[in-house]
């Protein structure tokens, strides 16, 4: 009776293999008959596809119909995101239904990989999904750096400055961006961000108050000039630095009391500051600039030197002349630097 058991059971094993084999085998058969038409699918759209996002064609002739047709679609349209304009991305998820490749972000956001998830945070923000709102606003919470930024990028593109602050006191809090990667933030909110960019300036926070200086310049906010003047003296060297990025950004604005405090960083100590002073003094085209260029010729640091030939050459006749005369000087540094941007103009003549 025992072994009449034992058969049954062991029959019942092999009938239960034989029919997961026989699930397996028609799976697999199906998956591989389903990329077959998907490959093909994907011959007959990808060019009409990139010629229309390319911009060749105004038009797109896609017009999928069959689920299988719309999921190859979707797969175009993730694939070629970031060479994909605004206009032509609302045209191609009309045509296969923005929600579908909204619920396909959701399930990357929602994903416990990491590369799906930074994946799913990156598309949220290009397709301005503010339905992942919530998710995103929990993610700023992360550790990991890069899918911090890529979160806080998506809430910018989505939200433009609603949460800016929120995201700038996380990232000193968690030291989490560099100073490029909140520069590149900033350049994404559009409009008026002023009162924040004050706001950090009178922080104690030395990091935030380079940060704001250099966008303050770059957007050219009045104001800006009393920042500069303030932070041109401060002991700090990258407030100084950032003065004169930020100056530089103004340019020449003709008032000869704020001249004066940008070269007063002649003598500094700092190799960076001189640098970036004689970065500046391209945008001066007076005799004082030169002098202090015809200087920096000489200094001790080649990037000082390069940067001082550099803007002798933008000076014209009065730079031109200087580094000539630069060319029998008994200081080696300046003979060498201005031989080298003389030489280097004349290849490009």
């Amino acid at each position: 009776m025992l072994r009449q058991y034992i058969w049954a059971l062991l029959i019942i094993l092999l009938a239960v293999n034989v029919v997961i084999f026989i699930f397996l085998l028609i799976k697999k058969i199906a998956m591989k008959v389903v990329r077959n038409k998907k490959a093909g699918i994907r011959k007959t759209f990808e060019e009409d596809f990139l010629r229309f996002i390319t911009k060749q064609d105004s038009e797109i002739s896609i017009e999928p119909k069959s689920y299988l047709e719309k999921k190859v679609l979707q797969s175009l349209i993730l694939e070629y995101n970031s060479f994909i304009s605004g206009t032509n991305q609302t045209v191609l998820l009309n045509n296969i239904g923005k929600n579908s490749v909204i619920d396909k972000v959701e399930r990357y956001l929602n994903s416990n990989n990491l590369w799906k998830k930074k994946t799913g945070t990156f598309l949220a923000g290009e397709y301005e999904s503010s339905e992942m709102m919530p998710l995103l606003l929990k993610q700023l919470q992360t550790t990991d750096n890069e899918l911090f930024f890529v979160t806080a990028r998506s809430l910018i593109q989505i939200s433009n400055a609603i949460y800016l602050r929120e995201i700038l006191e996380k990232a000193i809090k968690q030291t989490q961006m560099s100073k490029n990667n909140i520069l590149s933030l900033l350049e994404l909110v559009e409009g008026d961000i002023k009162e924040i960019l004050e706001d950090l300036m009178e922080s104690d926070d030395t990091f935030l108050q380079v940060v704001a200086l250099e966008e303050i310049g770059k957007r050219q906010y009045q104001g800006s000039v009393k920042w500069i003047e303030k932070m041109i003296g401060h002991p700090q060297k990258e407030l100084r630095i950032a003065a004169l990025k930020a100056s530089f950004m103004l340019g020449n604005i003709g008032d000869d009391k704020y001249l004066s405090y940008i070269m007063s960083l002649e003598n500094d100590p700092e190799w960076e500051v001189r640098s970036f002073l004689a970065k500046y003094l391209r945008k001066v085209n007076r005799d004082d600039s030169i002098k202090i260029l015809t200087i920096f010729m000489s200094d001790e640091n080649w990037y000082v030197r390069h940067n001082a030939a550099e803007s002798l050459l933008t000076h014209e006749n009065e730079g031109h002349v200087a580094l000539l005369g630069l060319l029998d000087s008994d200081d080696s540094f300046a003979r060498d630097a201005a031989n080298a941007v003389l030489q280097k103009e004349a290849l490009y003549e």
